[in-house]
């Protein structure tokens, strides 16, 4: 079978077309049956009225004594009637006195002649009657079978190639839902569009696999993260604040003992030392909790935490790093702002370390309910790849992480390869909380 026939519009097509052909074979035949019966009856009329009139010469025949009661002189009135029609005399007995006899192919009309028992027949071969083509009326009862046969044989393919691959589709998509990804892998057949529709499946199924893959590494990196995360800062919090705490402690110790002493002036310098000790404490504890979450972000919201964090960026990287406004922010939920900043701050960090970019410009839109952040680079970019676990096989799950904060809010994230050179980071998130359905287990 060609690719073409296999393919569903021609299966559609021939669907369509038999109904039309069996139309209109069945009109065409019914056209010449009625045209066949109207010749029968046409031939009948004229064979009727020509036996009649043979009949009539014939009985003034013998009247006049030129037809002989032995049937004498019934030839040179037989004589008469043109071919193809044949007449013939026959008597009681059906013993024929002039003429051809009649054969079963032959319409046969008679007429009785007056006062001799005599019968003028007159008959015309059928053949004679229908044209060529009339005559494959005879034919009809195959045509038909025929065509039935060819409606099974299509029916049967249709079956075949349409809807047994769609039943099989449809049972294994339903086994991939309930986690048999296998069940895709088994060829299904029929026709093409139907081929082109699994293998459209099996990459998607392929897909997902990919990406529960890439979440699952994303999620033990987070683990693995957190867990690494929280040592560092206890090592942190122990070798800096706590040490730092233990110290102001003794030496408040010992101003209290100078000043029992009565050594006033050591005392208010040790007291001294102590005030800028315990600043430099509180500023290094300050350091630690807003690596945990900004203080900005949490006291003046996602606008002022943004700024500051390009300024921050803008000092301590060579590469230029601005800010554009172009519409009004207003405060979102606490998740939504987060998440924004989470976003912007893991796509800053990686235009500085990987995406040796001169120029950084983030962009912040808002409009139609919706919060607009891109960030664009003038680096050497890079090339997404179209499964997200070839990222985190690789170790890279800063883009993985980014994809699924924006996810979890309804929100959508995409990353473009600019022409000219460079990256840009595009994502869009909901103003309003998005409903539970949406945000997921993430």
């Amino acid at each position: 079978m060609s690719r073409r026939f296999r393919s569903l519009q021609a299966q559609l097509l021939l669907w369509a077309l038999l109904p039309i052909l069996f139309f209109l074979v069945g009109l065409a035949l019914t056209g010449v049956y009625a045209h066949q019966r109207e010749m029968r009856e046409f031939v009948a009329r004229r064979n009727h009225s020509l036996a009649r009139l043979t009949a009539r010469l014939i009985a003034d025949g013998l009247t006049q004594g030129t037809v002989g009661a032995d049937g004498s002189g019934l030839a040179e009135v037989l004589a008469a009637v043109e071919p193809p029609t044949s007449a013939a005399v026959v008597d009681e007995t059906g013993r024929v006195l002039a003429g051809s006899p009649m054969t079963d192919e032959m319409l046969v009309v008679s007429a009785p002649v007056g006062g001799s028992g005599w019968t003028v027949e007159v008959g015309e071969p059928v053949a004679g009657i229908l044209s060529p083509i009339l005559r494959l009326s005879g034919l009809a009862p195959i045509v038909a079978v025929g065509a039935g046969v060819i409606s099974l044989l299509v029916l049967a393919l249709g079956y075949g190639q349409i809807v047994r691959p769609l039943r099989r589709l449809a049972q294994a998509a339903g086994q991939v839902s309930w986690g048999d990804y296998s069940a895709i892998a088994v060829a299904v057949g029929g026709v093409q569009e139907v081929r082109d529709l699994h293998r459209a499946l099996r990459e998607m199924v392929e897909r997902i696999q990919g990406y529960q893959s890439g979440m699952r590494d994303y999620l033990g990196a987070v683990t693995q993260g957190q867990e690494a995360e929280r040592a560092r800062l206890a090592r942190e919090l122990h070798d800096g604040p706590v040490q730092e705490l233990i110290g102001l402690g003794q030496r408040a110790e010992i101003a209290r003992r100078l000043v029992e002493r009565g050594e006033t002036e050591e005392a208010r310098s040790l007291l001294g030392e102590l005030r800028r000790v315990g600043l430099a404490t509180v500023d290094e504890l300050r350091r630690i909790i807003g690596a945990l979450r900004p203080v900005y972000l949490e006291d003046l919201g996602f606008l002022p935490a943004l700024e500051m964090l390009v300024r921050q960026s803008d000092r301590r990287t060579p590469a230029r790093v601005t800010l554009e406004l172009v519409d009004e922010v207003p405060r979102c939920a606490p998740e939504i702002e987060l998440a924004a900043y989470r976003i912007v701050q893991e796509a800053l960090r990686n235009a500085i370390q990987h995406a040796q970019a001169e120029r950084i410009v983030i962009q912040v839109r808002c409009a139609n309910g919706n919060l607009t952040i891109s960030v664009e680079d003038d680096g050497v970019g890079f090339v997404l790849p179209l499964r997200p676990d070839v990222l985190t096989q690789a170790g890279h799950f800063g883009l993985v992480g980014m994809q699924e904060r924006a996810m979890r809010l309804g929100g959508r994230l995409q990353v473009e390869r600019r022409p000219q050179g460079g990256t840009r980071v595009l994502v869009t998130l909901p103003l309003t909380r998005p409903p539970s359905s949406v945000r997921g287990a993430l």
